[in-house]
């Protein structure tokens, strides 16, 4: 299971589509540096590799060769900066931005054409941004790659997903300029092109989600509310299944604002109620819009809870732009001698940490085999890369890399099974034999991953524990979890760690979960690990922290717990926070404070709504009423 040649699945993707080399070259790369990288002189960068494949309509999985150092760091700079604006974190976005800017987008136009969809994303997120300035910065972006695109026709392009949303943005802009008929012409182009393209369905679904928030507005100013309504509350659903926080914010004010224009003041009190307290609990300046909105533009009841609360203020951010004529276009020399190949990147990474070779590699490969990888003589399979990865505290899902055909439907299985919770325990069993077929005399890693997933089947929590266990001795065979803080540990293990701490839970051992919570958060809080490898698996840990103190009535260490944990790190996945101050909202009452207590369980009230999980609400609002004499009105 080795990584394949970039050139040879660039040539094939385009020959299976049909492409001549002008075709898919257009806008990306010179049709020299095309024929280059199919012959191999040339390498190229994952952006124009990601690029080339989309124009491909070929799934691009995972590959990760650079120019140099600053090539990788701009890359993974950018995948943060976008992480921390789904997020609604503008300010941690203008920082990781700032600071791509300051290495000059490592001479990348790509990676400039991304950098302008991002900043102006935050622009428009902070709104304090002027719409004709966006829209030409976005313009921009798009001539990139699209020199002559034409807005009202460009059905037959094949467009990369950067360019879909710049065009997306560019619809929003339009609408936003008083053009709506330029706003709606870009929608069904974009709408048609996604309904027919090959990108996987998240991809999908987001694209589709981001889409439907500007036809949503579209509608609500014509005036056309249930259609409003229809679109946003539809992708509203999609979006609180798959948590995503940066279309699901909009779609739900979207939904609820339909709602009161349709005369439901009920459902309209949910929805707008749910995105402005969400909001004030991730500390995004969204809040403060949608109360301005709500005042300013209708007559909804905004209530004296709602006007009393801080909100984050609106904060202009700097922003000039950038055509991007002048940089290169990601493709690099393939003899040149700063091409920085995944040994090297593990290498520095490794060197940078203060790591041993042999703390890195344990139970993974050996140390000469480590050896050989960092100093590029030798190829890692898929897995072992992305453990290798995780272990430097990197996140493997920021990059591409692309194995065999057997590679790829493991992954796919995989895929499958961790998303799809609605599968029929018959396909279900398919897929899992069909895994343990593939596994068989692979590496540990992937006999890991099946061992993980068949691990929940038992119904008996010591049965999945003895599972667990035999899984975890495949990559660590003397496990200790007092010597946790001496291992380097992939996402893999640590999920494992974490799936045993539930099961003792579910055992009734409390004592023995919380031993490994705490283990597993004194782990995070030695070792470097970046925010996109964290909010892999480190929101979970939490949450499940949390309700095993909270289920001892260990309510001062409850307390204690928040002082100790990343709350800004929480405070990107809704979906945890609304779960986390579920409980915590609890133990501030029974110590009194309740006035805190109050704000924590309003938004956590807020963010289960938000995220459809309509039976939280209720269930603390009684809490509140019935233990503590406190009614919930906000």
């Amino acid at each position: 299971m080795g990584v394949r040649s970039t050139k040879d699945i660039i040539r094939e993707a385009r020959r299976k589509a049909g492409l001549t080399q002008e075709q898919l070259a257009d806008g990306i790369c010179s049709l020299q540096a095309l024929s280059r990288i199919e012959t191999g002189v040339s390498g190229v960068s994952p952006a124009t590799f990601q690029a080339l494949m989309e124009r491909a309509g070929a799934p691009c999985h995972r590959f990760p060769v650079f120019a140099g150092r600053d090539d990788f760091d701009c890359y993974y700079r950018l995948k943060r900066a976008g992480f921390y604006l789904d997020a609604w974190q503008l300010p941690r976005a203008w920082d990781e931005l700032r600071g791509i800017e300051e290495m000059g987008w490592a001479d990348n136009r790509l990676y400039c054409q991304e950098w302008l969809l991002l900043q102006c994303r935050l622009q428009f997120r902070s709104y304090c941004g002027s719409h004709q300035s966006i829209y030409d910065a976005l313009l921009d972006a798009l001539h990139i790659t699209r020199p002559d695109i034409c807005l009202s026709d460009f059905r037959h392009l094949m467009l990369s997903q950067i360019e879909i949303r710049l065009l997306t943005a560019l619809a929003q802009e339009e609408l936003y300029l008083g053009r709506p008929d330029g706003c709606l012409a870009i929608h069904r182009q974009i709408a048609e092109y996604l309904a027919n393209s090959k990108f996987t369905y998240l991809e999908k679904e987001r694209m589709q989600a981001e889409d439907a928030v500007v036809y949503a507005k579209y509608l609500i100013a014509m005036g056309e509310y249930a259609a409003g309504l229809e679109t946003a509350d539809f992708h509203r659903h999609r979006m609180a299944g798959n948590v995503e926080c940066a279309p699901l914010f909009e779609l739900c004010f979207l939904t609820g604002l339909c709602h009161h224009h349709l005369g439901n003041p009920d459902r309209a009190d949910v929805f707008l109620k749910a995105v402005f307290y969400s909001a004030q609990a991730v500390d995004s300046c969204y809040a403060a819009v949608c109360r301005e909105y709500l005042c300013q533009r209708t007559d909804f009841l905004v209530t004296e809870y709602m006007r009393s609360l801080e909100a984050a203020p609106l904060k202009a951010y700097p922003f000039h732009g950038m055509d991007g004529a002048g940089l290169a276009d990601g493709v690099y020399d393939t003899d040149s001698p700063d091409i920085y190949t995944f040994g090297d990147l593990i290498r520095e990474l490794r060197t940078e940490q203060k790591i041993s070779q042999q703390t890195l590699c344990r139970g993974l490969c050996s140390a000469s085999k480590l050896s050989k990888i960092e100093a590029g003589d030798l190829q890692p399979d898929i897995a072992l890369a992305e453990a290798l990865l995780q272990r430097l505290g990197i996140s493997e899902r920021a990059f591409t890399f692309w194995g065999s055909e057997k590679d790829a439907r493991f992954y796919d299985l995989k895929f499958k099974l961790i998303h799809d919770q609605l599968l029929p325990k018959e396909t279900r069993r398919e897929y899992q034999a069909e895994m343990e077929r593939l596994v068989d005399g692979e590496s540990a890693l992937y006999r890991q991953e099946y061992l993980v997933d068949i691990a929940y089947e038992p119904e008996d929590p010591r049965e999945r524990i003895f599972r667990l266990s035999e899984a975890l001795g495949l990559t660590l065979p003397d496990f200790d979890i007092y010597n946790l803080s001496g291992c380097r540990l992939t996402w893999q293990e640590l999920s494992i760690l974490n799936l045993m701490a539930q099961s003792y839970q579910a055992a009734g051992e409390q004592g023995t979960a919380t031993l490994y919570y705490s283990h597993i958060l004194h782990y995070v809080e030695k070792n470097r690990l970046d925010v996109l490898f964290l909010n892999t698996f480190l929101m979970n840990v939490y949450l499940r922290y949390c309700q095993t103190l909270y289920r001892q009535n260990r309510h001062a260490e409850l307390i204690a717990l928040y002082e100790r944990i990343d709350i800004a790190m929480l405070k990107c996945n809704i979906n945890h926070l609304g779960g986390y101050l579920f409980y915590y909202s609890q133990v501030l009452a029974e110590a009194s404070r309740t006035e805190e207590a109050v704000l924590a369980a309003v938004q956590s009230c807020a963010l289960n709504d938000s995220v459809g999980l309509f039976r939280n609400a209720p269930a603390l609002r009684r809490a509140f009423l019935e233990e503590f004499s406190v009614e919930l009105k906000y």
